[in-house]
């Protein structure tokens, strides 16, 4: 696994957009903005600044991307998510992201380039942030957090006890190399020519596979029909814990719940439920590819990330 070498203050980050742009929201993006800015120096594609559902046209907002890489930053931020990143992956420079190696890092629809860069290239990539997320006049503690990490301080995260974090098989610890993102995107990978996810988990077999969801608007059905896909392809053969966020916009149907249905796909396994993981806020900071060890004890998810290696840079 490749991690790039983590933040220094001042370092250069760029921001760009492959899905949504600003639109309206240009206060809470000028605040997130400014809080970057007082950690690190910023360049920022004007595609950002474009219209919301979709911030530009498709050959834009691919070159916007591909020029930013250019630049001499140390981590790209996707601006924000939305519905329309998935589109621009045939045209996105994955190898100078490699050669350059920096951290990328989204949360929602740019799953999907974070995860190709991870189970393709075997490149660490950061999950639960863009751009526009630290859009709090004052930052909240999740917020802070992400922060440190960034600039390569891996702290224990431990859940914010806003909700009540479900874990089926009660106290357990587990470890293994977490990979994951948001269901509503990953169900777009398999098939594809960017589904190397046979070859990652074969790969780091011996270490265990710990996966994580973030579900935001696919109902309970959908939910159950897309994880028992991927069970039935193998991404699930060295994994004994799943890990799942609360889903921002639930739909239950045919009168089967999310858990109730994510229960009868993995009897065997450790299941966690209503974590801080995804759209819901608060939330963790997960480094995809690194090692993870996840503790479940009195109601509490505590998560401890670490590289592989010291071949960090």
């Amino acid at each position: 696994m490749r991690y790039p070498k983590f933040l220094k203050e001042n370092d250069l980050i760029g921001i760009t957009a492959l899905s949504c742009g600003v639109g309206k929201d240009i206060v809470e993006t000028k605040i997130s903005f400014n809080n970057l800015k007082k950690e690190f120096k910023l360049i920022i594609s004007p595609d950002v600044y474009g219209k919301y559902y979709v911030s530009s046209d498709l050959k834009t907002r691919v070159n916007e991307f591909n020029t930013i890489l250019d630049e001499d930053i140390r981590l790209l931020f996707i601006f924000r998510g939305g519905t329309f990143a998935y589109e621009t992956l045939p045209y996105l420079d994955y190898k100078k992201i490699v050669k350059k190696n920096i951290w990328v890092s989204g949360a929602s629809d740019p799953t999907s380039l974070l995860y190709i860069l991870t189970t393709k290239y075997d490149l660490a990539t950061i999950y639960g942030f863009n751009g526009k997320n630290y859009d709090n006049e004052k930052l909240e503690k999740y917020q802070l957090d992400n922060l440190k990490m960034l600039k390569g301080n891996l702290i224990t995260q431990e859940s914010f006890m806003d909700r009540k974090t479900i874990s089926v098989n009660g106290n357990f610890t587990s470890s293994g190399v977490i990979i994951g993102g948001c269901l509503d995107i990953l169900r777009f990978i398999p098939g594809t020519t960017y589904d190397n996810t046979l070859n990652f988990i074969e790969k780091y077999k011996d270490k265990k596979i710990i996966w994580y969801f973030d579900i935001y608007a696919m109902g309970s059905v959908d939910t159950y029909l897309t994880l028992l896909q991927f069970k039935n392809m193998g991404w699930f053969k060295y994994t004994d814990t799943l890990i799942f966020g609360s889903v921002l916009f639930p739909k239950i149907e045919c009168e089967m719940d999310y858990l109730d249905g994510i229960k009868n796909i993995f009897p065997d396994k450790n299941i966690i439920y209503d974590a801080n993981i995804g759209h819901v806020k608060p939330v963790f900071t997960i480094i995809n590819g690194s090692y993870a060890t996840v503790e479940y004890k009195d109601d509490k998810v505590i998560l401890k990330e670490e590289l592989l290696d010291e071949n960090n840079g």
